[in-house]
């Protein structure tokens, strides 16, 4: 699959496209670890922006709330490398009272196949309050959406 189709993964309904640049390489010749939190990052945001844009705000001190992860992991599987094009793609796989769990898919088109998968928590935050809050019913209708 490349960059250039329609950017679709099977199971994911939101899919970014990132370029592997030479600088997200290591001293091993691989992409280096972090990168991939990186790449889920970039995917998370985009995902948000998507579907909260209010939210999103790179200026916390006007919002009502917003969201801020509060866990990340990834389970590496196959080594990506320069150059390659990878497709992000992010599912939500629970929802809870005041945080969800989304599932990136870190797939490279120079392989062709799923070289990382990572998971995310993510929490409605209150940031006058300095405080969780509950999702409201709107937002539950959006994520679901996504579900996978």
């Amino acid at each position: 699959m490349s960059i250039e189709s329609k950017l679709e993964l099977p199971g994911f309904k939101h899919v970014f496209p990132l370029t592997v640049k030479w600088g997200d390489m290591d001293a091993m010749g691989h992409v280096n670890n972090t990168r991939y939190f990186y790449y889920g990052e970039s995917a998370r945001f985009e995902f948000l922006l998507k579907l909260f844009p209010q939210a999103a705000a790179m200026d916390t001190s006007d919002l009502e709330y917003g969201f801020a992860l509060a866990y990340a992991d990834t389970k590496f599987k196959v080594s990506l490398t320069y150059p390659d094009q990878v497709l992000v793609g992010t599912s939500v796989i629970k929802i809870e009272e005041t945080e969800f769990h989304l599932k990136h898919s870190i797939y490279s088109s120079k392989m062709s196949c799923e070289a990382a998968v990572s998971t995310a928590r993510v929490v409605s935050f209150d940031f006058k309050h300095s405080k969780r809050r509950a999702l409201d019913a709107k937002a539950v209708d959006m994520l679901e959406q996504y579900r996978g």
